[in-house]
């Protein structure tokens, strides 16, 4: 480590690596350009043309002091391969910050207006730089360290503000040039890059009708293994007459196959990611995703603020001490641990049927339904009125299914506090075709 602060084999590099000439006082500090070689300033910024956001070490005679390529004259020119010049370029801002996973820098950047269709951001993501902003973009950010990111966001839980104070730590770590604040621009980023990245995944940008044409949902992963028409269940599934055909095939048959089996509850977890105000941090995508359609779902809530929920079975915390708890409803796949599209929804005033109700019917719109398996702590009170409530929502959210094909279901280990007359009827072990299904606290 000493020998790397140093010049290292300076009889072996006492010219450029690059053209030979004598005294050599330049290297770059990454292991990505192998090795420790010296170049004069000319053969460094050249081999740097598609490496900008690299730190480069000059030595002043007994030690080796940071500089940036942009100190030593490097320019980058958009819209034209790297070394290229171009008749139109024009000089983007002066403090035009690149944040990489070297560091956060400034950079030389240069616009071409040669093709006035192509924007200056459209310019930055094609070398991959996700711009703050469409319009006058001075900040940017590599996919790489976007992507990284994300991955220590999902697995390590790295906050957006610990992993940009580890970047300015790796910029300036002894606090003398302290670096300008990025985070607000970081999370634009990360933001605008998640769901783009959710439109793409989506096949939005193959479709005529692009981003605007998406439907309600349609960005959420769907569960595999739960029946789809048209997926991953056969041609006229939905059209067999059951009752109609003979006990011995009516049990092998396995219809059970194509029960949609849902659970409900609320997430309290979710509540760590609640935003301040909806200014501050705006909708991207309403409705498009896990969460329901944001201004439907308040304009139904308007008409039954002051509904009123009685239990005949044992009170309820979901139903009670709920209401002074601002959480968020959910519906899952009960099988799977699947969250459904359009199946998370702010509870305003705790689990309230009319919160659940919507909420259930935006996370069934557009599915058939061959048998509806509902699973819930206070489903014996759920369950009651069900399908009036139904026909309280709007109508392209009405539930289209016999009353006889939906189950209502506790899970096993909600159970003991119920009544004794609540037991058996809404017991998973006393149900047809359940198996051991994975519901949340069986």
């Amino acid at each position: 480590m000493l020998r790397l602060e140093g010049r290292g084999d300076a009889d072996v590099y006492g010219s450029c690596g690059g053209c030979n000439e004598a005294d050599p006082r330049f290297r770059c500090e990454h292991q990505t350009c192998f090795g420790c070689g010296l170049f004069c300033q000319r053969c460094l910024v050249q081999r740097h043309q598609t490496l900008p956001t690299h730190w480069i070490q000059e030595w002043n005679g007994s030690l080796f002091e940071r500089r940036t390529l942009a100190e030593l004259g490097l320019e980058v020119q958009l819209g034209h391969p790297a070394g290229y010049s171009c008749p139109t370029s024009r000089a983007g801002h002066e403090e035009f910050t690149v944040i990489d996973i070297t560091g956060i820098q400034t950079v030389k950047v240069f616009f071409c207006d040669c093709d006035s269709n192509v924007a200056h951001w459209q310019q930055l993501m094609r070398v991959r730089w996700w711009p703050a902003t469409v319009k006058d973009p001075r900040t940017c950010a590599t996919f790489a360290v976007v992507r990284l990111f994300q991955i220590l966001n999902c697995q390590g839980k790295v906050s957006a503000h610990d992993f940009l104070r580890s970047l300015e730590f790796l910029t300036n770590n002894d606090g003398l040039n302290p670096v300008k604040d990025r985070r607000r621009a970081f999370r634009h980023i990360i933001r605008q890059y998640r769901m783009t990245l959710m439109m793409k995944r989506a096949g939005r940008g193959h479709d005529p009708t692009g981003v605007h044409g998406t439907a309600q949902g349609e960005l959420a992963l769907r569960c595999r293994s739960c029946p789809q028409d048209g997926r991953n269940v056969p041609q006229g599934w939905d059209k067999i007459n059951w009752v109609e055909m003979p006990e011995d095939l009516r049990l092998t048959s396995r219809r059970y196959k194509y029960f949609t089996f849902l659970a409900q509850d609320c997430n309290f977890r979710l509540i760590n990611r609640d935003v301040s105000t909806a200014a501050k941090d705006p909708i991207l995508g309403d409705g498009l995703g896990y969460f329901i359609h944001y201004g439907k779902y308040s304009e139904f809530l308007r008409d039954h603020v002051l509904e009123e929920e009685i239990s005949s079975c044992s009170g309820f915390q979901a139903m009670f001490l709920a209401n002074r708890k601002r959480v968020k409803g959910g519906v899952t796949c009960a099988r799977h641990n699947m969250w459904r599209g359009n199946g998370i929804g702010d509870l305003q005033l705790g689990e309230r049927y009319c919160n659940m109700d919507f909420i259930l019917a935006s996370a069934l719109l557009g599915h058939i339904i061959f048998y509806l398996i509902l699973s819930y702590d206070i489903a014996c009170q759920y369950g009651k009125k069900f399908f009036e409530r139904m026909t309280q929502l709007p109508p392209e959210f009405h539930l289209v299914i016999e009353v006889l094909r939906v189950w209502f279901k506790v899970p096993n280990f909600h159970l003991p506090p119920h009544k004794p007359p609540c037991h058996s009827p809404f017991s998973f072990h006393w149900m047809w075709g359940a198996v051991l299904c994975n519901v949340p606290a069986s």
